[in-house]
């Protein structure tokens, strides 16, 4: 609807005989004899007015020049009207003017606009019966209690602001209260919470702007210097709507792209599906995730990737009508809604589908670059698929990844196939309670001295006391949370259960560093320095006894930024370490770049040490690198005394694995580490100079090979 006063937004096409017909009818019927007699007397006495010429003529102006000034009001269901600057004026009028001019004033503009916009004859016809009778009620009143004649108004002073204010409210109840009834007509639905809903936005957003109508017509009668006190207070409650739109389109909409994001696209999705009988229309909901865009992200950075997104959104949203939301989900998901015939839905639904993906068949220009780009489309259905907004995105995102696991394109949700993925799906929302309700927690696995055997830390590993499925390791759920934002809540609460504990440890008197395993979210995140300063300042804990671990390949996912996060927590005095180091694909020339303290042997070359001559090698080689580079080197993975003895020969610093301890609760681990350094646990494992002779001989000959001159 719009509102200059309120009018009609969309065509009424009315059929002959129906509600809707009749009540047009009965409308245009009642307000034709009150336009006829109100421009008949605007004629006999044109220039009656109750007030000066120049106020009129101030009011008229403002009514002209206010309707070209607008502001969208946006409703709780998305709706939208359009509110002008020129109601204050219009309502004033009505006091001071023979009712004829106020109609010709207040519907002459917009009934121009209708036809040039080629609106359907039912809008403007409609709209201007409402203006009639609206005006016809507020003149009817006002005179009545102020004891005047209706068609030719006498003279406005003090004692006729009170009548105005009572004849403004009719007058704003009489205008919405048309409108509210023909929009219900029109839609056929009856919804008494909606209806009440729109009318108290209708009082706070258009109310105050018809109160002013009295106050602006008393001051402007009094003096036309004081007109700046009237347009003040009006100018301000435009200022403040569009400030409130300009704040709720924000909030509702993606930056990059200017596109809907999720929470206005599920807010638009429950209220169709609460508005659509199934009979009527069926909604689909299509979920669609860009193919190989991680891979384009990295190579060609993130200014690359940010384009690409706007161009992807350009194109889906030009392929589609007005009338279908095209969302960014965030990332390079982006979904549709739209409505479809209940006749024959699916086809309906591929179709549009196949034509979202042909919008990609065009290459992208991305730095300089032509990229081929393809998406996967996963389809979902109301009601045959889901019945709520969640449950329908989600199935959705399960046809989507069958699509990508066909090799991409387009596919339906399918139930005999998403049993995987709904446990998934189920999973990812138990981490989300599981966070909430502190079901994480911390084990620590020792890091000994090589030589010595001396328990010099330990590795911060989380697992999740599932309240169903038991005690669950990392790999059951850590994949999952790296595909979400969870990954960084969860990092955060193993980083302060970690170094709480590292606090434990230095009131009992150990000096014992703690380990915590970083993900490529947080490695990007410049605020990563600060949150663990605070972190480490409030428990009290030394910088150096932190050590923050990363994967060759997290690092590379954003060098750049990777390397200043890494320099900056090292600054600080936090240790870093590559973990898993040998499994990624950096280069020499990054390791020399990044501001790190550790190297971590991948278990895989460990493991296979003892019985495969190229994994020592590897080892050794790795070994020698770390500490010419001044780094220590650790080896996770150490399974068996074997292993240990040959890492001390190799001249390894720090060993983690099954032959010292798997990964201990809190408690366990202080019980653990008591009896460790009771018994003497070195005296099992022996140091360089027990190793047996017939050790030594295997482990020469590849030493040997290492050291020999190229």
């Amino acid at each position: 609807m719009t509102i200059g006063g309120s009018s009609v937004a969309g065509p009424l096409r009315i059929p002959r005989i129906t509600p809707l017909g009749v009540y047009i009818a009965a409308v245009v019927t009642v307000a034709a004899p009150v336009l006829v007699l109100s421009l008949t007397a605007l004629l006999l006495h044109p220039t009656e007015f109750g007030v000066d010429r120049l106020v009129i003529i101030f009011l008229v102006l403002g009514i002209i020049v206010g309707e070209l000034i607008s502001i969208e009001v946006v409703l709780e269901d998305s709706r939208s009207y359009l509110m002008t600057l020129s109601t204050t004026f219009i309502v004033a009028l009505i006091f001071a003017a023979p009712p004829g001019l106020v109609i010709l004033a207040q519907s002459i503009p917009l009934v121009i606009d209708d036809l040039k916009q080629g609106r359907h004859w039912s809008r403007p016809v409609f709209n201007l019966a409402q203006y009639v009778l609206a005006v016809a009620a507020g003149r009817w009143i006002f005179c009545l209690l102020a004891g005047q004649a209706f068609f030719v108004p006498e003279s406005f002073d003090r004692d006729d602001v009170a009548p105005a204010i009572v004849a403004s409210g009719v007058y704003f109840l009489v205008n919405n209260g048309l409108v509210v009834l023909v929009v219900a007509l029109a839609s056929r639905r009856f919804d008494p919470a909606g209806l009440w809903g729109d009318v108290r936005q209708n009082v706070t957003t258009w109310g105050p702007m018809v109160a002013m109508a009295p106050i602006c017509l008393a001051v402007t009668n009094f003096s036309l210097w004081l007109v700046p006190l009237v347009l003040m207070p009006v100018i301000a409650v435009h200022q403040i709507s569009k400030l409130a739109l300009e704040h709720r389109r924000s909030a509702e909409h993606d930056a990059l792209t200017g596109l809907p994001n999720r929470a206005f696209f599920l807010q638009k999705l429950d209220h169709e599906l609460a508005e659509e009988p199934p009979d009527r229309a069926v909604i689909g909901v299509m979920f669609i995730d860009l193919d190989h865009f991680k891979e384009i992200n990295d190579t060609l950075g993130h200014e690359a990737g940010d384009a690409l997104i706007c161009d992807i959104g350009r194109r889906l949203r030009s392929a589609v009508d007005d009338d279908v939301t095209v969302a960014r989900l965030g990332g390079d998901e982006f979904a549709v809604l739209t409505r479809l015939s209940p006749l024959e839905p699916l086809p309906q639904a591929v179709a549009l589908a196949e034509r979202l993906s042909g919008t990609l068949d065009e290459p992208v220009s991305v730095a300089g670059i032509r990229l081929e780009v393809r998406a996967s489309v996963g389809i979902a259905l109301a009601p045959q698929h889901a019945h709520g907004s969640a449950d329908l995105l989600a199935k959705a995102d399960i046809a989507m990844y069958l699509a990508k696991g066909n090799g991409g394109g387009v596919a339906v949700y399918d139930p005999t196939k998403d049993e995987n993925t709904t446990e998934r799906l189920l999973l990812l929302t138990q981490l989300h309670d599981a966070l909430a309700r502190d079901q994480l927690t911390v084990y620590y696995q020792p890091k000994c001295d090589v030589r010595s055997g001396r328990v010099v830390g330990a590795e911060a590993l989380v697992r999740w006391r599932h309240p169903s499925r038991g005690l669950l390791g990392a790999d059951q759920f850590i994949p999952l949370a790296e595909s979400t934002e969870l990954i960084t809540q969860l990092t955060l609460v193993v980083l302060e259960q970690a170094v709480a504990q590292a606090r434990v440890w230095l009131d009992q008197g150990r000096r014992l560093g703690v380990a915590v395993n970083l993900s490529v979210r947080h490695l990007a995140d410049v605020r990563l320095p600060e949150q663990v300063d605070a972190l480490l300042r409030r428990h009290r804990v030394p910088p150096a006894l932190l050590t923050l671990e990363v994967t060759e390949n997290t690092v590379m996912t954003d060098p750049h930024r990777a390397v200043a996060v890494l320099a900056m927590l090292r600054a600080a005095g936090v240790r870093i370490a590559i973990d898993d180091y040998g499994t990624g694909y950096s280069s020499l020339a990054y390791l020399k770049r990044l501001s790190v303290d550790e190297l971590k042997i991948d278990r895989s070359f460990i493991i296979g040490m003892t019985s495969d001559d190229n994994d020592q090698i590897i080892v050794r080689s790795t070994i020698d690198l770390g500490h010419n580079l001044g780094l220590q080197v650790v080896a996770e993975g150490v399974e068996d005394a074997a292993s240990w003895r040959h890492l001390q020969v190799l001249g390894c610093d720090v060993i983690q694995g099954f032959t010292v301890q798997a990964p201990l609760a809190a408690d366990e681990f202080d019980t653990w580490i008591t009896a460790w350094e009771a018994n003497g646990r070195l005296d099992a494992i022996g140091d360089l100079a027990t190793v047996r002779p017939v050790e030594l001989e295997v482990l020469r000959p590849i030493v040997a090979r290492q050291e020999k001159p190229a």
